[in-house]
């Protein structure tokens, strides 16, 4: 008799590279997930040169029926590792993780209860804890997600704001999810964002369902904040060509960080600056205004406190 295999309802993308610190609580809090279904982790480590090769090796013998790896025999960079990862995911939605980052119990059930209840809805983020390796946290309960009306995104409000929530909260309808068109270059959060809102709704849940760990050792995702701005900018013209009726808001996206920018003395400035002259629409001074205080309040104010919360989850 022929064995089936079962398609795994949630695929769990996990990307890593030089991060033996981090990625053994990870896979641990991703293989701990209690869920009605059938899950699968593909875990891609970019040719680690520490031990994180060893450890991911571990987890896929320990759990051979859950766990898949892709080893990159060289470091081929960020992007085409998350590219051939979630390139590899089959089952019906897709969660991302990054591999210093931790999940807490419940959270792929609930999100994909939200793709399930709803099938206009491309992508589902959650709430995160914020944490450091010196025991710095902040709660993400601190974040006010009044911007969103009853948690519920739409692309315009994702493009003017340019964020969302942590990209390792997200889990997205696989069917959603187009390749990206920007051949040899690198891509952001946002460029997944903005793709997958642009063929739906998205939502975000008032649970912590995992925890961010800021400024790790040895991130893959640590760019220089120039880079970052350059390649979103790339990313809005790349957009902005495509949905041309969305004008105002990459307008607002544009003079919103150039105003941020500017506060904080950064040469970027000159870039959203120059970007948000091009593409020019009128809007009020107000719209402005309360485009800087939704994107203010979205995000969790980072602050260090001796307490350990995470050790109770």
């Amino acid at each position: 008799m022929i064995q089936i295999e079962k398609t795994p309802k949630v695929s769990v993308c996990v990307i890593t590279y030089n991060q033996e610190k981090y990625i053994r609580q990870c896979l641990q809090s991703i293989v701990n997930q209690q869920t009605d279904y059938d899950f699968e982790v593909i875990v891609g480590d970019d040719c680690s040169t520490d031990d994180t090769r060893l450890i991911v090796q571990e987890f896929a013998q320990n759990y051979p029926q859950k766990i898949r790896i892709i080893l990159q025999e060289n470091n081929t960079g960020g992007t085409k590792n998350y590219l051939d990862v979630h390139a590899a995911a089959c089952g019906k939605y897709v969660a991302h993780i990054d591999g210093d980052d931790l999940m807490f119990q419940g959270k792929l059930e609930a999100q994909s209860q939200i793709l399930d209840s709803d099938p206009a809805c491309t992508a589902v983020w959650h709430r995160v804890d914020f944490f450091d390796d010196a025991g710095g946290y902040c709660s993400g309960n601190g974040a006010d997600l009044s911007p969103f009306s009853n948690g519920t995104v739409h692309f315009e409000d994702a493009i003017r704001l340019g964020y969302v929530s942590v990209h390792s909260s997200l889990m997205y309808r696989r069917s959603s999810a187009r390749n990206p068109e920007l051949s040899g270059a690198d891509i952001l959060d946002v460029y997944r964002t903005w793709d997958l809102l642009s063929s739906g709704s998205g939502y975000i849940l008032n649970d912590v369902l995992g925890a961010y760990r800021v400024s790790a050792t040895g991130s893959i995702s640590a760019n220089s904040h120039a880079k970052m701005s350059r390649l979103a900018i790339e990313h809005a013209k790349h957009f902005l060509k495509t949905y041309p009726e969305k004008r105002e808001a990459f307008f607002l996206f544009s003079i919103s960080n150039a105003i941020i920018n500017a506060k904080n003395i950064r040469l970027t400035t000159f870039c959203f600056l120059k970007f948000a002259i091009r593409i020019f629409v009128f809007v009020s001074p107000q719209k402005i205004i309360s485009n800087l205080r939704d994107k203010r309040r979205i995000q969790v104010p980072w602050k260090k406190r001796e307490q350990r919360p995470l050790q109770e989850k």
